[in-house]
């Protein structure tokens, strides 16, 4: 097979596009991301008042809770690439009668904002999907205003996210590199004081690092696969393989999950990674 071409580009674009096709099946992965998500806000701390920017929304989470927190004279942009992301959390946040939030469909590594715009930026889940992070945490840096923070989660390194490895695990066993030999995995940020050095990098400083596992809960095998599957990017990925290989990827993804199994069905552990910072 002649190796793909990788572009920054072309990743762009498959991501908008992939996130666009995934957006409403991701609704139903979102309550075994709220625990994260808990433990993100209660590091940050958001406060009456404040500016804050949520990048990488979704369907709009954390940036509706915050938008609670910061009160009626705070508030709270959320922005994301998928424009069917965009749709869902204006619609949530209509639903749910948030006045102080709005979202915008934007590229992370471009903010069409003033410097110095926000108190508080942060991402659940955001930075692993990013084409370039670091500039996405230059821009973060520079939209923040004097002793601003940010606060991001991230995935932990493979052997400690079991519930997303179970999946990619198969996955990289058929996959091919580009003619570099490069890769995309979601654990790149994971690994000890990663994610913490993109940020210093970056400018910030009083970088701080804190990991956190949580269960999450699917009631069968088959549950697993039609939620977190086919409510991500991956499963576009493993369509785009042969017929044979997409059967194999998911039979070894069943059988890794067997282990997990409980009376109540699918009890997986996965570790995410919590860095807070200051400009």
């Amino acid at each position: 097979m002649t190796p793909w071409k990788y572009s920054d580009d072309y990743y762009r674009e498959y991501t908008r596009t992939t996130w666009n096709e995934s957006a409403k099946k991701y609704t139903k992965l979102l309550r075994n991301l709220e625990p994260y998500g808990f433990d993100l806000l209660a590091r940050v701390d958001p406060k009456i008042r404040e500016r804050c920017l949520d990048i990488a929304t979704g369907p709009g989470e954390p940036a509706m809770s915050i938008a609670r927190m910061v009160g009626l004279d705070g508030r709270v942009t959320g922005i994301d690439l998928s424009e069917e992301m965009i749709r869902a959390a204006n619609e949530g946040a209509q639903r749910r009668r948030i006045p102080n939030v709005e979202f915008r469909v934007m590229d992370a590594e471009t903010m069409a904002f003033p410097d110095e715009t926000f108190d508080l930026a942060v991402s659940r889940f955001g930075f692993q999907i990013f084409t370039n992070p670091d500039t996405v945490a230059r821009e973060a840096h520079r939209v923040l205003a004097p002793k601003g923070r940010i606060g991001v989660t991230v995935w932990s390194t493979a052997e400690k996210a079991s519930a997303i490895h179970a999946v990619v695990g198969p996955m990289l066993e058929f996959a091919e590199p580009d003619e570099t030999g490069y890769l995309p995995t979601p654990y790149e940020l994971g690994g000890p004081g990663e994610m913490m050095k993109l940020f210093e990098d970056a400018g910030f400083h009083e970088a701080k690092e804190e990991r956190k596992t949580h269960a999450m809960t699917y009631k069968n095998e088959n549950e697993y696969v039609d939620v977190f599957v086919e409510g991500t990017p991956l499963g576009h990925s493993i369509r785009e393989e042969d017929p044979l290989v997409q059967k194999k990827i998911l039979a070894r993804t069943r059988e890794n999950l067997r282990q997990w199994r409980t009376r109540k069905g699918i009890e997986i552990p996965c570790e995410c990674v919590i860095v807070t910072a200051r400009k």
